[in-house]
């Protein structure tokens, strides 16, 4: 008989103290609405991630974003607040639990009281009920941590690196499942299936299907048609690269994450 403890092993979170590591987070999104004119919009961060140290249960890290980069196909409106919005959440102090997920920010107060001074500055040049809007819309979410939270760990913000799914693993109790909702494409809920080979380790990710002869992807709302991505680490479970491509009739996004140095 081969014992249970066989088929366990331990997935764990073992940052580097003190040590900067750089990392490229890019989020493609290709719109197919008009077939004449395919949009495709890509957003890239480059961010630098230092782990700091831990407190009581949570494994502090400052994540800082140093470079916003916008292209498209197309000429891109209101290129200045669509960076202000990501630098907004651009530098942040996250507690971590030992699964890697986000539980805390360390600095709420300091990134609110940044907010309205960039909130300032943007009045000076912008007027109007939508550009109030859209200011309203990231107040909102700084106002409140558990919302802060929640949106840091989205796939179009950090959920591909810090995504909970550290730990001691069950090989025989694959695949793990857990609900996912996807920001981009109008709060669609979905569960994610997810399989974590120790021999990498390497995660793979999927979405769970219907048990009718379809095998559609189950969701609330908006018909995925595909989804999936990998995490592939190196030694000391540093995170090498990791990916999650999603696929409706109209849009496919495509959230990528790179170790750069």
């Amino acid at each position: 008989m081969i014992a249970l403890t066989h088929f366990i092993f331990d997935f764990a979170l073992d940052p580097v103290l003190d040590k900067i590591q750089f990392y490229r987070f890019r989020t493609t999104i290709t719109d197919f609405t008009n077939k004449r004119r395919v949009v495709e919009n890509v957003s890239t961060r480059d961010v630098e991630l230092v782990y700091l140290g831990k407190i009581r249960d949570l494994f502090y890290f400052d994540v800082f974003t140093s470079k916003v980069t916008l292209t498209s196909n197309q000429s891109i409106q209101n290129e200045r607040l669509l960076k202000e919005d990501i630098y907004a959440f651009g530098d942040i102090l996250l507690g971590v639990n030992d699964k890697g997920e986000i539980k805390k920010i360390k600095n709420l107060k300091e990134m609110q009281q940044r907010w309205a001074e960039t909130k300032a500055e943007l009045r000076k040049d912008h007027v109007g009920f939508e550009f109030e809007d859209f200011l309203s819309d990231i107040t909102e979410v700084l106002e409140d941590e558990e919302k802060t939270v929640y949106f840091l760990k989205t796939n179009a913000m950090f959920g591909l690196y810090f995504h909970g799914l550290f730990g001691k693993n069950d090989v025989q109790k694959m695949p793990i499942k857990r609900k996912s909702i996807l920001l981009d494409l109008d709060d669609t809920e979905i569960t994610e299936e997810i399989w974590i080979d120790k021999r990498g380790p390497q995660v793979s990710i999927g979405a769970q299907k219907s048990d009718d002869a379809n095998k559609k992807i189950i969701s609330n709302n908006v018909e995925i048609q595909g989804y999936q991505g990998t995490l592939t680490y190196g030694d000391e479970n540093q995170l090498i690269e990791s990916n999650l491509k999603i696929e409706t009739e109209h849009k496919n996004i495509k959230y990528s994450v790179i170790w750069v140095g």
